[in-house]
């Protein structure tokens, strides 16, 4: 019996401290999504310059084709969980809104 009062005096606890929890706002949420798909698009692109696509990168156009290309994919990435380098970064901000 003295483990359910524990129990749910805990589960009252957590509550507690979730709602004093600072709340961050959608543009900042955004904001770090946006942080990890450039950090992507960068990554994504170094990879890309070392891989032959044949055809598809030769002439002057393959730098600006590679471009568009990693920063497609990389927000791709992102959308579907990425690294996890936008909760990292939402979790940072949400420290230092205390």
């Amino acid at each position: 019996m003295a483990d359910v009062a524990m129990t749910a005096s805990l589960q009252q606890a957590l509550t507690e401290m979730q709602a004093k929890k600072p709340q961050l706002s959608e543009k900042e949420l955004q904001s770090a999504k946006e942080f990890e798909a450039v950090f992507l698009s960068q990554f994504v692109d170094e990879m890309m310059k070392t891989v032959d696509m044949g055809a598809a990168t030769g002439g002057k156009d393959a730098h600006m084709w590679r471009s568009f290309m990693s920063e497609a994919l990389s927000e791709s990435l992102v959308e579907q969980g990425g690294l996890g380098l936008a909760a990292n970064i939402q979790q940072m901000m949400t420290a230092y809104k205390k």
